[in-house]
């Protein structure tokens, strides 16, 4: 894949915040892939929200799948650059308008599953913030060519 090509994805998460309830969240998005420097690159947007005017808030994401990591670049309001490698922890930090918080990223399973169409990405881990932990997430993301 030296081009960028149009896909479709679908990103289903899962946070459990320690109080017996799951919280679902899913997202449904067009996006672009292509290779860099030994990584697959999948760039889109995610709408945040909406404020009282109708201006819709959008974060560019940036997910970075290499051999051994993933990396998902976030760049709005909250900024961060997360890395998951299996069965370890890393730290980074999110960038706020109120300051920097630093994440530590305790990652289980980060795995590629390739199709002829497309992956399924399945991270798990659990994310901590300022060294407390916050939750633990289950990440399922799936990319199918727009044509798929």
């Amino acid at each position: 894949m030296d081009e960028k090509k149009e896909v479709k994805i679908k990103i289903s998460s899962k946070h459990n915040y320690g109080f017996g309830e799951v919280v679902p969240i899913e997202i449904v998005s067009m996006g672009e892939l292509y290779k860099e420097d030994g990584f697959d690159i999948l760039s889109y947007e995610e709408v945040v929200n909406e404020d009282e005017t109708g201006q819709v808030q959008v974060i560019n994401n940036e997910l970075r799948i290499g051999e051994t990591q993933v990396e998902l670049i976030k760049d709005g309001d909250a900024s961060t650059h997360m890395i998951f490698v299996p069965n370890q922890k890393t730290i980074s930090y999110m960038s706020t308008p109120a300051g920097e918080m630093e994440i530590g990223v305790n990652t289980s399973v980060a795995e590629k599953i390739v199709y002829t169409n497309g992956f399924q990405l399945k991270l798990q881990y659990e994310l901590e913030m300022n060294q407390t932990l916050v939750t633990s997430c289950g990440l399922d993301i799936a990319v199918v060519d727009r044509q798929g």
